[in-house]
């Protein structure tokens, strides 16, 4: 069977399959690993001069 044939249905796997479904919960460890990377995208936008979503701002602000 090709790609291109009528039995393929087009399937394709998630473009990220990391991501996790929404709803749930993070665990304290993968809480603080969000924070640290949230700090990251701060300073980074700050030195290119682009504006940081105010979600990650705030994520970015919480105690780690």
């Amino acid at each position: 069977m090709s790609a291109t044939s009528p039995d393929h249905g087009y399937v394709h796997a998630p473009r990220n399959a990391a991501a996790k479904p929404a709803g749930k919960k993070t665990t304290p460890a993968e809480h603080r690993v969000q924070v640290a990377a949230a700090r990251l995208r701060v300073t980074l936008d700050e030195r290119l001069g682009r504006e940081t979503p105010a979600r990650t701002k705030a994520l970015a602000k919480e105690p780690i």
